[in-house]
């Protein structure tokens, strides 16, 4: 125990730096946590190019000037698999320094406010000889978690590391060196998230920073904003979880050998046809999942109850059967939920999703100038509202697409989306009325709405 003089007190105990330390950690962010029991990892076999692309980055044999490499993708990509398996390769091969898996849903790991400590604390466990150094700022700086982030990486991880800098111990691609920050974009304030990437940043550019950062998030606007300015976008090599990495294939064999799983280790698999489920079935479900894993582990996590038949789970899941009690994707369906309570005017949203889907199917319109004209809205206004559903949606250029077949079904169903159902009959009401009032507006003709139907119309008929 240490002491320290006060003027008006004497001598006064003073807490050690560990325990301050120990108190300002999150421990369920560790990669290797006992809170995060079972968490998502890539299915053997799947996302081997994906998983070697980011080993080879870490050993230094790509992208060898890349401070920072951030994966990204829509929600439900399998991000969090990826890192998942990332960390525990490296650990593995004993290479990793550090990890911070954010989860919304976890009040410890929600906000940055831990960030820097548990990242400190991994440190002092993976490079013992940096353990004073650490512990001796923060016993020097009892307050040191309460002040800014720039602050704590210069005092709890630059100066500490700085002597195994000099020395030569991080040229060694063998050295630990990773750091690992999964889910960023669940970290509570966006403001705090572009100043977690800044101050990285910063910390590389001034003082040479030695280590990597491994970043997987959602392409959320003010992220990707903040990739493309300043000094990110000369020291960040990105990895975008896209149809490039042919996810349907992997999808496809993450559902083979889980459907077989089932049938030969389920209390029912005496009743379990063979040739379960069908190859189109199989197809199905994989163009159901839109290359996002969420989709296809929903599915087989309600498929695999050893309480129900599987056979009668999964024609719930493909809507052949109403369900009972449990509900085939609450775990889905509360992602959807969460991603448009976030959004700051979801009623517009709502009109453009109702546009895409029932002003008139046939057509599929997804260009957002068709949509504005529509709507009788300023150009600019769709893929302004848009802004804040990017984890579900996809713009480029004026073409909007969306990334989950299923999130479709999920906004017709109003026991699945409830707050968010929307209406068919009400939207084509609202559709036929808007069409009737383009004739006549104040005493006028204005024919805006009216030929703009005809001009989609004629476009998509002549295709």
């Amino acid at each position: 125990m240490k002491y320290f003089r006060s003027e008006t007190q004497g001598f006064i105990k003073s807490v050690e730096g560990s325990d301050i330390l120990h108190r300002a950690t999150a421990t369920n962010a560790f990669h290797n946590s006992y809170e995060r029991f079972d968490p998502p990892k890539c299915h053997p076999n799947t996302r081997t190019a994906v998983l070697e692309k980011i080993m080879k980055w870490i050993k230094w044999e790509e992208d060898l000037d890349a401070f920072i490499m951030w994966v990204y993708g829509p929600a439900g990509a399998g991000k969090s698999a990826i890192a998942q398996t990332i960390a525990d390769m490296c650990e593995e091969e004993m290479i990793i320094l550090a990890s911070f898996f954010f989860s919304k849903n976890d009040a410890s790991r929600s906000t940055a406010k831990p960030l820097i400590a548990t990242i400190a604390y991994q440190i002092i466990l993976n490079l013992p000889s940096v353990r004073d150094a650490i512990l001796g700022a923060i016993e020097r700086d009892p307050l040191i978690f309460s002040k800014s982030l720039t602050v704590q990486v210069k005092s709890l991880i630059l100066a500490p590391l700085q002597p195994l800098a000099e020395a030569g111990y991080f040229n060694d691609p063998t050295s630990r060196r990773i750091v690992i920050i999964d889910g960023l974009d669940e970290c509570s304030d966006p403001k705090v998230q572009r100043n977690i990437l800044d101050v990285l940043a910063n910390a590389r550019q001034q003082y040479q920073l030695p280590l990597i950062f491994l970043i997987a998030s959602r392409p959320e606007q003010h992220i990707s904003l903040a990739f493309n300015a300043g000094l990110l976008p000369s020291i960040t090599t990105r990895l975008a979880l896209d149809e490039s990495y042919l996810p349907d294939d992997d999808i496809q064999l993450f559902l083979t050998d889980k459907f077989q799983e089932i049938k030969s280790s389920h209390p029912l698999r005496a009743y379990i046809s063979p040739q379960w489920p069908l190859p189109n079935v199989l197809g199905q479900l994989v163009s159901k999942s839109s290359g996002q894993f969420i989709y296809a582990s929903t599915v087989i996590k309600y498929i695999s109850s050893i309480r129900h038949k599987p056979m009668d789970r999964l024609d719930v899941a493909l809507g052949i059967r109403p369900p009972q009690r449990e509900l085939p994707f609450a775990e889905l369906d509360a992602l959807y939920s969460h991603i448009l309570a976030s959004v700051e005017d979801v009623e517009r949203v709502l009109e453009i999703l109702s546009v895409i889907l029932f002003f008139h199917p046939h057509l599929q319109i997804q260009s957002l100038l068709e949509i504005e004209e529509i709507l009788s809205w300023q150009h600019g206004d769709a893929a302004l509202y848009l802004g804040d559903l990017s984890a579900i949606v996809n713009i480029e250029w004026d073409t909007i697409r969306v990334l989950h077949a299923s999130f479709t079904d999920f906004l017709v169903d109003p026991t699945r989306s409830t707050e968010f159902w929307i209406n068919p009959r009400a939207r084509h009401t609202v559709f036929a009325r808007q069409c009737l009032q383009s004739f006549h507006l104040d005493g006028k003709e204005d024919y805006s709405f009216h030929n703009s139907f005809i001009l989609i119309n004629k476009k998509n008929t002549s295709k």
